[in-house]
């Protein structure tokens, strides 16, 4: 009402309209979409929404007597035997919602300082409201819970509790959507910069408001990545070196990172731990042997992964649809080969063993064209995509043949021609055989979520698709005749 009224005195005629999100996520959702214009959040749904929407605007944060900081409280029953964190170990404890600051993050933040992680305790549970933590607390249902201050301080004598220990957090913020217009956006700051009514600001128990900028909440940031370890088994990621191990790990990482984001959204939260394998071989082994928990993989690595382990499982593919991989066979710009069979008498350059594009497609596709390997003067395989690319280009050898996108992306497709081009399958994204259901189904999630996405740009796609294991027939039917590449018939 007050600042409805303010706005109105500077011009601004405009009716305020209150929405009460039943949840944090509802809540964060609804300012990222620009549902509603500016909202009042916890500091850890402000991090959250502001890493998905950079563009949101913080208007002001609110003041605890002139402070930007007030407390968040681990309390227990005050006939508790536990005095301090460390007596936690082995007991019970209730935090309040998955996305509160001080109910979840932070007091795990704390435990995980004082060396007490999820496996050190008898269980844990979130309650989803703060005072729904003091009243389970104390009636015994937990040893110790997780709230802020205010709510601690509210029931402490009534409900018989004790503070063991406690933690600064920042205040909360109020956030204004992105593109709220300017004028509107300078007017609501200043009212609620100015307003000093004890009778208003006392239903928020706060003394007032504070300018605010994204710095003051890097306590946050710096909390929730040290509240990760509380239950954290970070996930593995595989994939192989197809191209410098750099360069694959700068294509993934986008990727990996908005997977990580619905994990933390899902409060599942695992980090992702990449490792880039120098083989095919030792990626598809480490997928077998269960070492990673999930990778990217050409459709013949996979197969080969499946055939060994016939439980692993397709998570998503790569693309929407409608793109294609393709295996590209190319020649020096000024060469006079232009096309397969001109290729008889010549020197020709692989990728790896196991590579659908750069070994399995275009040995099938050279087998159509009548040559096999005693028709060439000499082949090699060279391991990876942009080694094929370099070693043409060099004149070390006659032809190649290499994934499409990896020549786009080579810096030296001008001094290649294309001679020949195969659609085949996408890269498609694997689980290992025992990886937890419900883990896997939000890792799936995730990709299939992507679209349109700037994380997706380094790879060159516009999304992913569910996994089809129908889709790999034509793929066996490939590496089979592939096989005959040796042996001539």
């Amino acid at each position: 009402q007050y600042l409805q009224e303010y706005l109105g005195r500077q011009g601004i005629s405009v009716k305020i309209d209150l929405r009460v999100f039943p949840t944090y996520d509802e809540a964060i959702e609804a300012l990222i979409d620009g549902q509603v214009d500016f909202v009042r959040f916890g500091p850890v749904s402000y991090v959250l929404a502001k890493k998905r929407n950079p563009d949101l605007r913080l208007l002001v944060m609110e003041s605890n007597a002139g402070s930007r900081i007030f407390n968040g409280v681990i309390s227990v029953a005050r006939d508790s035997p536990v005095q301090s964190l460390d007596d936690l170990r082995g007991k019970r404890i209730a935090f309040g919602d998955r996305r509160s600051t001080t109910g979840r993050y932070l007091a795990q933040a704390a435990l995980v300082s004082a060396g007490i992680r999820a496996a050190d305790l008898a269980g844990y549970s979130y309650l989803g409201r703060h005072d729904k933590v003091a009243f389970a607390v104390a009636a015994g249902n937990y040893d110790a819970g997780a709230s802020n201050e205010n709510t601690f301080r509210k029931y402490a004598r009534t409900k018989g509790l004790r503070q063991i220990a406690e933690f600064p957090c920042v205040t909360k913020p109020w956030v204004a959507r992105a593109g709220m217009d300017e004028s509107t956006f300078v007017v609501l700051r200043q009212a609620l910069l100015q307003l000093s009514d004890p009778a208003i600001l006392g239903t928020i128990h706060r003394s007032g408001f504070l300018p605010a900028q994204d710095a003051d909440f890097d306590l946050i940031r710096q909390a929730m990545r040290l509240a990760k370890q509380f239950d954290e088994e970070s996930l593995r990621f595989g994939v192989y070196a197809s191209i410098k191990p750099s360069d694959i790990y700068q294509l993934v990482q986008p990727v990996l990172e908005q997977i990580e984001r619905e994990l933390i959204t899902e409060a599942s939260i695992h980090g992702i731990r990449i490792k880039v394998f120098r083989s095919y071989q030792e990626a598809v082994d480490a997928l077998i042997r269960g070492d990673v928990d999930f990778g990217r993989f050409g459709p013949a690595s996979y197969l080969f992964a499946k055939q060994a382990n016939p439980y692993i499982r397709l998570i998503a593919t790569e693309g929407n649809g409608r793109e294609h991989a393709a295996a590209v066979f190319v020649v020096a710009a000024d060469s006079e080969i232009d096309s397969l069979t001109g290729l008889s008498g010549k020197t020709f350059a692989f990728g790896s063993r196991l590579s659908t594009e750069g070994r399995f497609a275009a040995q099938a596709a050279l087998i159509e064209a009548d040559i096999f390997a005693a028709d060439l003067e000499e082949y090699v395989y060279l391991g990876r995509h942009d080694r094929v690319a370099y070693a043409v280009a060099a004149g070390n050898y006659d032809a190649g043949a290499l994934r499409k996108s990896v020549l786009a992306r080579s810096g030296i497709a001008g001094k290649l021609r294309v001679i020949e081009e195969i659609v085949v399958p996408e890269k498609i994204w694997v689980a290992r055989e025992d990886m937890d259901g419900d883990l896997f189904g939000l890792v799936q999630k995730a990709l299939l979520d992507i679209r349109g996405d700037a994380s997706l740009g380094p790879l060159g796609l516009r999304g992913f698709s569910p996994a089809n294991n129908g889709l790999y027939p034509r793929v066996k039917q490939t590496i089979e005749l592939a096989e005959q590449f040796e042996r001539r018939p």
